[in-house]
């Protein structure tokens, strides 16, 4: 009697063939994005949530600087029209409605050598108060999101491609939280919705998988006989 094994593993080298090039576009979709921004629009810099920051205008020719208003993220008023505080060239205004996550608009007007200017830009509110943080916490949590795929694989374990679908599904909520860097747009939630979604497949699919495997009795390789 002759026995011939089949792995029932046969089948990951498929996946990896499928969910590889997906992670590999989830590398470079951030990369390119970070190009897209408020396109003429300067950025005074990044801050950290619910801690005052100083909103700071140069002109050292103007008898007055206004801001105008400032926006939240969402486009709702968060200041009006108040003055701002002359320090040598300079012109301050100290902002503390720095709740919400985001990019803020800010505008103003002064009196540059006697003629009426206005001026606008914007600055971003995060978490971490500044894009090299939320970057690092993105990076770890994507690696660590593909080391546990890539051990899935060595492995043939199930069990930790589950885990690295929910890592993905971690890293992809972060992003649409807190965005990449100082970026946090509707281009930076698009690619947090694909890292949601891949994240989705790989523990959808693999729970699938562990079920089959557990209903088999947990044999991992089925075989058939012949004389």
């Amino acid at each position: 009697m002759k026995r011939i094994f089949i792995s029932n593993k046969s089948n990951l080298g498929m996946k990896a063939m499928i969910i590889l090039p997906l992670i590999f576009l989830m590398a470079i979709l951030p990369i390119v994005s970070s190009a897209v921004d408020y396109l003429g629009t300067e950025s005074i810099g990044t801050f950290k949530q619910g801690e005052c920051m100083n909103i700071i205008q140069t002109c050292s020719t103007c008898t007055y600087v206004n801001l105008s208003r400032v926006l939240y993220p969402n486009s709702g008023p968060a200041l009006g029209e108040v003055k701002m505080t002359k320090t040598g060239t300079y012109y301050n205004y100290t902002f503390c409605n720095t709740g919400y996550l985001g990019v803020y608009s800010v505008n103003g007007h002064g009196d540059l050598d006697g003629r009426e200017e206005v001026f606008a830009y914007t600055f971003s509110i995060t978490p971490a108060g500044g894009a090299e943080n939320n970057t690092t916490i993105f990076i770890i949590l994507s690696v660590i999101a593909i080391v546990l795929l890539l051990l899935s694989f060595i492995f043939h374990n199930y069990i930790f491609s589950v885990i690295a679908g929910f890592a993905f599904l971690g890293t992809g909520v972060y992003g649409m939280i807190y965005g990449f860097g100082d970026i946090t747009n509707l281009y930076t939630r698009i690619i947090a919705y694909i890292i949601i979604a891949l994240g989705g497949i790989i523990t959808i699919v693999s729970a699938l998988d562990l079920l089959k495997e557990s209903s088999e009795g947990g044999d991992s390789y089925s075989y058939s006989e012949e004389e």
